[in-house]
């Protein structure tokens, strides 16, 4: 109602633009309504605005009936009849008399008289009359905002996926969560799935709030008033149960951080009546768990674009912004980064305020945090225990980014219960874990957690600097201390921060538990650092990488819990024999340290998992093993000087089964200089080694050969000639690097598990067995092996593919083989397939080719190709990457000369290839290759000999006349 609206004879333009713009009319009938002109032509445009516009109005009978006002009984009728008379006595003084004016009013009456409305009673009190009035209205006021849902940045997925959860034509009770961080949408997400629900469902319903301000007794008076229509709360649980159980509602609780709210205002999914939603929006996912909900909504931070959406709607209204301003744009939605709460804040604060303003706040942030953001996210801190304050305190200052394995070792040393612990802060979520198991948050979190306990300083980009021990004096409570340089695998480990620290340097280590300092100038530590927390006892992780003044690695003996040993990088150092009795050692580091010449035995190290000794330039002989490595999976030798395994010579006695190196899945000896080798390793490297000094052949697979668990062998760089004939023994290897085995002449039969083979750069190789590559899953290259020459014929005659199976191969050429019947020199093939030709066919699959030129320096190509098919009924489908992408890299040598691909798809990758009329290949590349040629063929065969023999077939052209003596597989 406008009040500022004067009242006269008629109604204005402003009273009808007033009535117009009203959602809802409330028309009050009192006893004498109509006796005033004014009201009764303002009825008529409230009638007229809900009939063409729909209006509801909304009639509300005070002390009359609504009989007497459709038909103009008692004071209605009689202030008709007046108005009538007076306009008659008006019309004989000639002034305007209207009598459509009246008939107006009289059909108004009427019509108003038939709506269903409020109306009055003498025994009901006013105020619960008014309150029924005011509650049927905010409903339907609530119903048309919800249609504003639309205008809600990135929300609609959001809505969509949660209607989805709620599963609205069910018939049970369903319990639905919504979890998050604060200030995520979780509550603003609630509303309008609340306010589009109670809209279409006639149902009881009830958005609790405030839960934190507010009492549970008067949440639940709240609660059973709007749902029963009932203030009564002190009837008993099974009377409220009872009640509850026959009535479909719908309830949002919202903000939840206690189980016991829960129990108190919805119990479980016996207390209500079928088809019921109740919905919980909370920042703890346990809670969830606990309450038994059937579904989890996790609410996700918005994407750039809606980000800045969102922004822009505080930040500028609908005014576009200058040029100077959009420029700071992605400042702010990296600062935010997708928090819809944040977005806000800094919208409405940098509204209408000029680029300098803007630059001043970002650096503003910088330093202090937003104090209203702060102020959301400090809820969920405040509700941790002791316990997970501390540890979130660690993450946030120290660990962020850092594997969750690691930290939980690190931080349980620190007595902190850490399995618990990372579990609820997850559950509130306060962090979160990455793919590759690393702890995360978001950078408003972050910034909310300044109190520490200790130093990560990073020497990274500094030339020098000075540590002394007036700095250190204060940090009585240091428990972490990490000195590191960031850019260390960059520069390869090169000092490159001269840091300097006096002779009598001292810092507080009585509290520490981790240790972490790179490039650390002196020889030793302290000579009273004896931190009990830090005793060799209690060690489980030591990294000293690069540690280049290292001489020499301390007495083990103690520490007997050890578990990751790593030494990379200590170029000076040697080992010191109580290695070899770490029998809980996991991993061993050793790459790199190029002056290392002897290793004591390693009998002992019975759980060894990782032996990396990559880079050892000098170590020409392999320790004394333990007769049993039963955990052994990953050996590294590539880049030392080994030339003797003698000291492994008790594996060769065990049999296949006996568990000595049964789990080995990984073996690596790139430029190695290894000369003898045991029965049951498959490790031969020699990049330097001379013609004349180098074995012929490598039979080192023996017939009790015990790596059957190897899946990855690497012989890249050795001087071998030939692969021994029993290779295919290891049968579950599935990649085997032979990249620069540049005097190797021939591949024998693979194990049937290989699923990769790089050959390149084998520029002697000349034989390949055919079921070495083209009867094998996977990818087989062949970069610069210019002496196979008949590599596509061999695959034509004697290469026939096993029909389920794809695979591809790369090899220097120029041409598509002549038996593919298809080819361009475009990037597209064409072909119309004639009626039911799958059906006659007894179709294979495809094969399909491409010839590659090398551009510049190439060391890396990439090869696509997508088939567009039409059936009979002119639908189309596009199969993208048919084959999925192919990838050909070289690290060490440029691509030579054009290369040839080719690949088989089996005919289940095709799809309802039965129906096409039309196909299309489409060929591309990317990276350093351009595509001259490309070809397809068609893979059949028609019938079967007493010995399983195919004879050819063709479906894709004409009929032909075939051979004789047919081949078992026909290319077409």
């Amino acid at each position: 109602m406008d009040y500022q609206l004067r009242r006269g004879e008629l109604i204005t333009p402003a009273h009808v633009t007033a009535i117009e713009g009203s959602r809802h009319s409330i028309i009050v009938l009192s006893e004498n309504y109509a006796s005033s002109k004014w009201c009764l032509d303002e009825l008529v445009k409230m009638l007229q605005s809900q009939n063409t516009k729909e209006r509801r109005a909304v009639p509300v009978f005070h002390n009359v009936n609504p009989s007497d006002v459709g038909n103009q009984r008692g004071s209605f009728g009689k202030a008709l009849a007046d108005h009538e008379e007076k306009l008659k006595v008006d019309h004989e003084k000639k002034l305007k008399y209207d009598m459509e004016r009246v008939q107006g009013w009289r059909k108004a009456l009427t019509q108003v008289g038939k709506i269903s409305g409020f109306t009055s009673s003498r025994d009901k009190p006013e105020t619960q009359f008014i309150e029924e009035i005011v509650t049927d209205i905010s409903k339907d006021l609530n119903c048309v905002s919800s249609s504003d849902a639309k205008n809600l940045v990135g929300m609609n997925c959001c809505i969509r996926e949660l209607e989805s959860l709620l599963c609205l034509e069910s018939t049970k009770v369903l319990m639905v969560g919504i979890w998050g961080m604060g200030g995520i949408g979780k509550t603003t997400l609630a509303r309008v799935i609340y306010e589009r629900l109670f809209c279409q469902l006639k149902l009881g319903y009830c958005f609790v709030e405030d839960l934190k301000s507010t009492s549970a007794y008067n949440l639940k008076a709240e609660l059973l008033s709007k749902v029963l229509g009932d203030k009564n709360i002190n009837m008993g649980l099974t009377s409220i149960k009872a009640r509850l159980h026959s009535k479909k509602v719908l309830v949002v609780i919202d903000n939840v951080n206690h189980q016991s709210m829960l129990e108190t205002l919805v119990g479980g999914h016996d207390w209500f009546g079928p088809q019921s939603q109740i919905i919980i929006t909370t920042r703890d996912k346990h809670l969830l768990t606990m309450q038994g909900v059937d579904a989890v909504y996790e609410v996700q931070k918005l994407e750039d674009d809606n980000a800045i959406q969102l922004f822009s709607h505080y930040a500028f209204k609908n005014k576009p912004p200058t040029r100077d301003i959009t420029k700071l744009l992605d400042q702010i939605t990296s600062y935010a980064q997708g928090l819809p709460l944040a977005l806000k804040v800094l919208g409405c604060s940098l509204c209408d305020r000029n680029a300098d303003s803007w630059t001043d706040k970002l650096n503003q942030l910088k330093k202090i945090p937003n104090g209203e953001i702060q102020e959301v996210l400090q809820i969920s801190f405040d509700g941790l225990e002791d316990n997970e304050k501390e540890i979130f305190l660690d993450i946030a200052c120290f660990f962020r980014g850092r594997g969750k394995t690691f930290v939980r070792k690190i931080l349980q040393s620190c007595g902190f219960s850490m399995v618990s612990g990372i579990e609820n802060l997850i559950d509130k979520s306060l962090i979160t874990i990455t793919w590759d198991d690393r702890l995360e948050m978001h950078d408003l979190l972050q910034e909310g957690a300044q109190e520490v306990e200790g130093i990560f300083f990073d020497l990274s980009g500094l030339e020098e600097m000075n540590f002394t021990t007036k700095a250190f004096s204060q940090m009585t409570n240091l428990r972490l201390l990490e000195i590191y340089r960031s850019n260390l695998r960059d520069t390869g480990g090169k000092m490159q921060c001269k840091l300097h620290i006096s002779n009598d340097f001292k810092f507080h280590y009585d509290e520490l538990r981790y240790l972490h300092w790179d490039e650390y100038p002196c020889e030793s530590l302290p000579f009273d650092f004896e931190s009990e927390n830090l005793v060799f006892g209690n060690l489980e992780f030591v990294d000293v990488s690069y540690s280049q003044y290292l001489k020499k690695t301390p007495d083990f003996s103690r520490a007997t819990n050890l578990e990751v040993l790593v030494l990379k990088g200590c170029t000076n150092c040697k080992v010191h024999p109580s290695l070899g009795y770490l029998s809980k050692l996991i991993l061993l580091n050793l790459e790199n340290c190029t002056n290392l010449e002897h290793l004591p035995s390693i009998r002992w190290l019975v759980s060894l998992e990782t032996l990396i000794l990559s880079g050892c330039s000098k170590l020409e002989k392999l320790p004394e093993v333990p007769q049993q490595m039963p955990y052994l999976s990953k050996l590294c030798l590539d880049g030392t000087a080994i030339t003797d395994f003698s000291g492994w010579s008790e594996l060769g006695n065990f049999q296949e089964n006996s568990g000595n190196l049964d789990c080995l899945n990984e073996l690596n000896s790139d430029d190695s200089t290894i000369r003898q080798l045991p029965s049951s390793s498959v490790v031969l490297r020699n990049h330097n080694a001379s013609p004349s000094s180098a074995p012929r052949r490598s039979h080192f697979i023996r017939p009790h050969c015990t790596l059957t668990s190897l899946t990855h062998l690497n012989l890249s760089g050795t001087p071998i000639i030939h692969l021994p004939w029993n290779l295919e023994r290891l049968f579950m290897l599935q990649r085997l690097e032979l990249t620069n085995c540049r005097r190797l002449q021939a591949l024998p039969v693979l194990p049937s598990s290989i699923e990769r083979m790089n050959a390149s750069n084998c520029t002697s190789l000349e034989l390949i067995s055919p079921q070495s590559v083209f009867k094998r899953f996977g990818g087989f290259l062949f970069g610069n092996c210019f002496k196979l020459s008949n590599c596509h014929s061999k695959m034509e005659h004697d290469g026939h593919p096993n029909v389920g199976i794809p695979f591809s191969t790369v090899f220097p050429g120029s041409e598509i083989p002549d038996w593919f019947r298809h080819h361009s020199q475009g990037h597209e093939i064409n072909i119309e397939v004639p009626p039911d030709w799958y059906i006659n066919s007894n179709f294979l699959g495809f094969a399909l080719s491409a010839v590659m030129a090398p551009q510049h320096d190439s060391r890396a190509w990439y090869m696509y190709c997508d088939l567009d098919t039409h059936d009979l009924n002119s639908n189309s489908h596009r199969i993208s990457s048919f084959f999925g992408s192919w990838t050909y890299q070289l690290q060490h040598t440029p691509i030579e000369s054009d290369h040839v691909w080719l690949a088989y798809v089996p005919s289940f990758f095709s799809f309802s290839c039965e129906k096409w009329s039309h196909i299309k290949f489409s060929f591309s590349s990317s990276g350093g290759c351009v595509l001259k040629s490309c070809g397809f063929c068609q893979c059949t065969f028609k019938g079967t000999s007493d010995e399983g023999d195919y004879s050819s077939g063709s479906a894709l052209d004409e009929p032909r006349r075939h051979a004789a003596k047919p081949s078992r597989i026909s290319y077409q």
